[in-house]
């Protein structure tokens, strides 16, 4: 055969192999990128953003969700961590070749209903388990609303169409008036759903009524000011401001 005949076939027989192989190599590291992309294989998980809830919880919790705590395959991560009770939002990264990024927000302990056990709300009505650190969350106790326990599903918004009433004038009054939110223990609805609020100090009720709530705010805001700092508040035993303009006042 032709020395020249020989080398061509050679060459192509070189470039063929060589193309069969790349092949097989890019088919073998994708398959090996997509094991690690999408599987925890003994991985080592970050969580950023927990304060609430301990990292190890939410880490414990993922590795909870299958059989095989070393293999959990991370398309369903950001599913299962949305259902977690304490997660409002999380996002998720990875790095080569087993390291998982979790950063996450959660859900904040903004209100409590008074009931046996007591159930916790975060500020968009949402239920939320008990926690142990609960005392180093300064929130109000919700009193005199309905207690039904279908009405808070763990996780999940309440039914209670009240409750939602009530957080989300709280939620205004935190925006607003943060001071007077940071200083009120408890709020109690009377007959007619007229709102009470009690204030930590000595405690003192503070009687808003029904309706306009938020302008008789603004009233007990400028009654503060014309006690010119020489008293509280708080060393009234109650405000009552169910009737226009004017505030009824009674001292300790």
């Amino acid at each position: 055969m032709p020395k020249k005949n020989y080398m061509h076939r050679l060459k192509i027989v070189i470039t063929r192999c060589s193309i069969i192989l790349s092949i097989i190599f890019v088919v073998w590291f994708s398959i090996f990128w997509a094991k690690n992309k999408y599987t925890f294989s003994k991985p080592i998980i970050t969580i950023n953003g927990a304060s609430v809830l301990n990292k190890t919880t939410y880490i414990e919790y993922l590795k909870g969700l299958n059989t095989d705590s070393t293999n959990i395959k991370s398309n369903f991560i950001l599913e299962s961590l949305y259902k977690h009770p304490y997660i409002a939002a999380a996002r998720l990264s990875h790095r080569y070749p087993n390291r998982i990024i979790i950063d996450i927000s959660e859900r904040l302990p903004f209100a409590m209903l008074n009931k046996d056990p007591m159930i916790m709300l975060d500020r968009e009505s949402y239920v939320l388990p008990n926690i142990e650190n609960i005392d180093d969350y300064n929130i109000p106790i919700l009193s005199k609303y309905n207690t039904a326990p279908e009405l808070y599903p763990l996780g999940k918004q309440s039914l209670s169409i009240k409750i939602k009433e009530t957080i989300s004038w709280l939620e205004k009054l935190n925006t607003k008036y943060p001071d007077l939110y940071n200083k009120i223990s408890e709020i109690t609805l009377a007959s007619g759903d007229e709102i009470i609020l009690i204030l930590e100090e000595n405690p003192t009720k503070i009687m808003l009524g029904n309706n306009n709530t938020f302008r008789k705010l603004e009233i007990l805001k400028n009654f503060q000011r014309t006690l010119n700092n020489k008293k509280e508040i708080t060393d009234y035993a109650y405000l009552d401001m169910r009737y226009n303009n004017q505030i009824i006042a009674k001292e300790e």
